[in-house]
């Protein structure tokens, strides 16, 4: 029985750091985007087409 619940255990830890991860993923790469969007814009302009 005892091994059971440390699986479970084991298994609710998986899930949660899973969406952690996948949370991290997507938000970590925006803030760093949102700091250097200026940047890029200066560095390499929109085109214009005429």
């Amino acid at each position: 029985m005892n091994d059971l619940g440390a699986i479970v255990a084991t298994v609710i830890s998986l899930i949660f750091l899973g969406i952690v991860l996948i949370v991290a993923g997507v938000a970590i790469p925006g803030l760093f985007m949102a700091v250097v969007a200026p940047w890029l814009d200066w560095i390499l302009p929109a085109r214009h087409d005429k």
